[in-house]
């Protein structure tokens, strides 16, 4: 079900770990590959090669990404819109909080009363309710809405099929826009999706990815609305300093900062004489740690200090700031945070006093994302046989 409604005023009229990977040297290709190397009490040298699960079974935790966080229905109308519009030569609108936030309450009030109308009663009308959302000063503003369909894709390709409804999609003169989704299982329609569409006087929003949730790349392209009026315009990363001032166009290469985390946020100001207006745009960080090897084993005799190897070299790979920590008191870290590629000591102290498998993990979190090494400590109870050296190198893992 689809309902479209546009209004167009004036102002004067006043009414949005990851971890390396290792060599499949488990005969069935299973398991945590190891590889221990040994020297015998003859003075030979050897390889033992086995699996992880041959040592640990259940005990080492899995690997946990913590992400960006999942993009929600609302802003998928968004971006799904802006694909649209890109594909037709027109540049892409940006989501603004005012008509967000418009566009969910009218979801949520559809849902809440079982009601699909751009007015349900006890509702203000469309248009006061985006100027209650704070959205003012405008001159054109415009509304779609659906009921019954199951994903933000469909209710956006309903609107695409409809003609009112894609022409206000494609309308040029839109500058911003905002999504709304509720789910209410007693309802008629269980799904209800709003769009509202708005142009705010002197405001020239910027655009990062034609509104993409996240970016795997620091490396984006800006969308600058100002044809016409700006003369001039620059720009910054959160926390950063303005760029030059440079001639005016619609589109910038720009690459994001990481200092910050995720969301980065991008700030532009356009210049006519002595007029400097400012907007931003954010969007996600996807890039994960690479951190190798994935695991590390250490040997000690029970009662002894040493362990073997005495410690280990961790090679962190990021683009960003990065922190480290352990979950087990006895593991030890070199450094706990920093910024780009590093190696990392990695040793063993104030071992466990009873003879047994020990497991741990050590995480490095960079842009949200987490990456794991695992870590095993074998105590034995007797002295070593063999003089066993773990063999765990970068070259050996990629």
């Amino acid at each position: 079900m689809l309902r479209r409604a546009q209004f167009v005023m004036c102002l004067i009229g006043v009414v949005a770990l990851a971890a390396g990977v290792s060599p499949l040297w488990g005969a069935d290709g299973e398991g945590t590959p190891l590889a221990l190397g040994f020297v015998r009490l003859d003075g030979t040298t050897g390889i033992a090669e086995f699996t992880s699960d041959e040592y640990l079974a259940e005990a080492i935790p899995e690997e946990t990404l913590l992400g960006a966080p999942a993009e929600p229905p609302a802003h998928q109308l968004v971006r799904l819109t802006n694909v649209k519009r890109v594909n037709k030569g027109l540049p892409p609108l940006k989501a603004a909080a005012e008509l967000m936030q418009s566009s969910q309450y009218h979801s949520n009030w559809m849902a809440n009363h079982n009601c699909f109308e751009h007015v349900c009663p006890g509702e203000a009308d469309w248009v006061t309710r985006i100027v209650n959302a704070g959205y003012v000063n405008y001159s054109h503003l415009a509304e779609n809405i659906a009921a019954g369909y199951m994903t933000a894709n469909a209710a956006v390709e309903a609107w695409w099929n409809s003609p009112g409804h894609q022409a206000n999609m494609l309308n040029p003169d839109f500058r911003e826009t905002g999504g709304g989704y509720k789910f209410k299982a007693a309802t008629k329609y269980h799904y209800y999706w709003t769009m509202d569409y708005g142009t705010r006087n002197d405001v020239y929003p910027v655009v990062i990815n034609n509104e993409a949730w996240l970016t795997n790349n620091l490396d984006v392209q800006l969308y600058v609305y100002g044809q016409g009026w700006s003369d001039q315009m620059r720009f910054r990363n959160e926390g950063g300093t303005w760029s030059a001032w440079v001639p005016y166009q619609p589109t910038k290469a720009w690459t994001l900062s990481s200092d910050n985390g995720t969301p980065a946020v991008v700030y532009a100001q356009l210049r006519q004489g002595s007029t400097v207006l400012e907007s931003s745009d954010s969007i996600h960080i996807n890039l994960p740690p690479r951190v190798l090897p994935e695991q590390v084993l250490f040997l000690s005799v029970q009662g002894s200090d040493p362990t073997t190897p005495v410690e280990y070299r961790v090679d962190i790979e990021t683009s960003g700031n990065w922190t480290a920590s352990a979950n087990q008191s006895w593991i030890k870290l070199g450094q706990y945070s920093g910024s780009g590629d590093a190696t990392v000591r990695v040793w063993v102290e104030g071992l466990p006093p009873s003879s047994g498998t020990y497991t741990g993990k050590i995480t490095v979190v960079a842009f949200g994302l987490s990456a794991e090494v695992r870590v095993m400590l074998v105590v034995t109870s007797e002295p070593l046989q063999e003089n066993h050296v773990p063999v765990s190198t970068k070259d050996q893992v990629q």
